[in-house]
């Protein structure tokens, strides 16, 4: 399969469904056992569903929105809105009204399907006034909103009369279209539409198959948000190419029980997934079946740790690779099975920095994570390593398709056909994301001799955490600042499990409030008293409120110290000099994530605890 022979995604799975109908497309866990949806049911799902949507009104060019877990209908809806010609938006479930008001304001619907009825309260108060949407309850519905059973059931009705309108809308779709609106938090706080059209998706598709991707079976599990632009990748839009089968885990703390099971072939972890399976292989190490035989897996991964090792410096004598071949299929093989990544050719990593020390801890069991780089604003993806040729510390070569260009000041520079024509709402020349023909990233990195990227720090500011969820500090720390006894605030979260903030006094608030209560002593001794760091706490708590779970900073420290221009960490025109700030207070940040989250203490001048 090449991009250029199709126009429309949906071309794709009319393939798929000539191929494989009877083969499975989506399944998923009932306490009836594992269902599935051939090939042939998708495909009929999906157009009985359009006929639905097109009777209550979604017309070519409009937006559909789901704020769903990934369940099935979750899949039919997205590609039944395709069908019609309109371009969907999935919607983070962390999303708070603040958030989901502005983006579908932005996005403007015709219909938002959703869950169950308290969703629909959720998004019934937070569409705009002047934004006239049907909403669609995927279980049950009550006065005024429409039940999915109804949009399938009518629909399924009159395909015979609507069919004919969906295969011309079909026909007449190009590959400038809009597929998708993935909403990426900007530095403003305010998030932005990444407009990416059927040619950028196909194209994708395309370098993914030129690279061998799709040969064998493939079998993933979706249990990323689909708001995510890798999940909609590996699950929604590489299986129309490849007919593969996508296993569904809508509860993401169910994710190593449903690995265990589904054993599948191409799974695609953030890190932050990586070292939670990571706690899952030290759970295994502890229990019956292997404590007992702890000195032959330390054995084991001793040599494959000194096969990888060796790799990376070029030196991997025949000898060495017979070693490890055997070391690789004896116990470590049933911990793989055990974890269900015994069949996984691909195991990936993407969406945020992947340390070295994790890399090498999986590379010890056998496990060669993949690395990539990318953003919602190239197709999710631009650079990827090669199955077996993993390098600490890169995130591959340029995919087909696509060249990778350091400018003169480091940044990471894009040119491919993944790149997105721009944000909705927002001119070209506006955006500040291209130079010239060239989509600026934002990061800073750089290319070896053989080509290969290393990314090596962030121009942007924008908080990608280990979940790979993008998070403007900007939104958080405003909730802060200049609130109560909070002078001025930093976020930080970058490649960590969650935001943590560093917080200075308000110095004449902060005396007030200790004459108050008759508390004496200097901002040292002040910051650390328990009224304090309640009040403090209680700031927190209201800035908190109003964001989204993943922005919630989890713990503080409350410094002695003002940030300033003469000490550094402001500029000349006041603005916070972050990467100097977390420089400075480095092991204070890692205290933080040494101890558990929500704890609140001060910190003297110097950033130690």
């Amino acid at each position: 399969m090449s991009a250029p022979e199709v126009a429309h995604v949906l071309h794709l799975m009319e393939r798929q469904v000539e191929r494989v109908p009877t083969h499975a497309a989506l399944s998923w866990e009932s306490p009836q056992g594992l269902q599935t949806l051939t090939w042939s049911d998708y495909r009929q799902r999906v157009w009985d569903a359009a006929s639905g949507l097109l009777d209550l009104g979604v017309a070519p060019g409009d937006t559909v929105a789901i704020l769903a877990p990934n369940v099935a209908d979750h899949y039919v809806a997205d590609l039944a809105a395709l069908l019609c010609g309109a371009a969907t938006v999935s919607l983070y479930p962390t999303l708070v009204e603040e958030q989901l008001a502005y983006i579908l304001g932005d996005a403007r619907p015709t219909v938002v399907i959703t869950v169950d009825a308290s969703a629909a309260d959720r998004i019934e108060q937070a569409l705009p006034a002047d934004v006239d949407a049907h909403i669609v309850c995927l279980e049950g519905a009550e006065a005024a909103r429409v039940s999915w059973a109804a949009v399938l059931h009518y629909g399924a009705e009159r395909r015979t009369v609507n069919e004919a309108e969906l295969s011309a809308r079909l026909a007449a779709s190009g590959g400038s279209d809009t597929a998708v609106y993935v909403y990426t938090s900007g530095t403003t706080g305010m998030p932005k539409g990444v407009v990416l059209t059927h040619a950028n998706l196909l194209a994708q598709i395309g370098a993914f198959d030129r690279m061998g991707f799709f040969l064998g079976g493939y079998r993933t599990i979706s249990y990323l948000p689909l708001a995510h632009i890798a999940e909609r990748l590996w699950s929604l839009y590489f299986p129309l190419a490849n007919g593969g089968n996508v296993l569904l885990c809508p509860d993401q703390s169910q994710l190593a029980a449903c690995m265990k099971r589904q054993h599948p072939t191409f799974f695609m972890g953030v890190p932050r997934i990586w070292e939670k399976l990571r706690d899952t292989v030290h759970q295994l190490l502890a229990g019956p079946d292997y404590a007992p035989r702890a000195a032959e897996v330390a054995a084991d991964r001793e040599i494959l740790m000194d096969a990888w090792t060796r790799r990376q410096d070029g030196l991997m004598p025949a000898d060495e690779r017979v070693r490890a071949m055997r070391a690789r299929e004896g116990v470590l093989s049933e911990i793989r099975r055990d974890l269900g990544l015994d069949w996984t050719i691909n195991p990936g990593s993407g969406a945020a920095a992947l340390s070295d020390d994790l890399r090498d801890f999986w590379a010890s069991f056998g496990i060669e994570l993949i690395n990539g780089y990318g953003l919602s604003e190239t197709t999710g993806v631009a650079v990827w390593e090669r199955v077996g040729g993993s390098t600490r510390g890169s995130s591959g070569f340029a995919i087909p398709g696509y060249e990778v260009l350091i400018a003169e000041d480091g940044e990471i520079l894009l040119r491919g056909p993944g790149n997105t024509p721009g944000y909705r709402n927002v001119d070209r020349a506006e955006s500040q994301l291209f130079v010239g023909d060239w989509l600026a990233t934002g990061d800073i990195g750089y290319l070896d001799a053989a080509g290969r990227l290393f990314v090596t720090d962030r121009k942007k500011e924008i908080i990608v955490n280990a979940s790979g969820k993008n998070i403007s500090p900007t939104a958080i720390e405003e909730k802060m600042a200049g609130n109560g006894l909070v002078n001025q605030a930093v976020a930080i979260g970058d490649n960590r499990p969650y935001i943590v903030g560093l917080l200075t006094i308000n110095e004449p608030a902060l005396q007030a409030f200790a004459r108050a209560r008759g508390i004496e002593g200097p901002v040292s001794t002040l910051i650390e008293h328990p009224d304090v760091i309640d009040a403090v706490q209680r700031v927190v708590d209201a800035g908190n409120a109003r964001l989204s779970r993943p922005e919630q900073i989890k713990s503080f420290r409350v410094l002695a110290e003002q940030w300033s221009v003469d000490s550094g960490e402001l500029t000349p025109t006041l603005k916070l000099r972050r990467r100097a700030i977390v420089a400075r207070h480095a092991d204070l940040i890692d205290s933080l994530y040494a101890q558990p989250a929500g704890k609140a203490l001060a910190a003297p001048p110097g950033g130690t605890a």
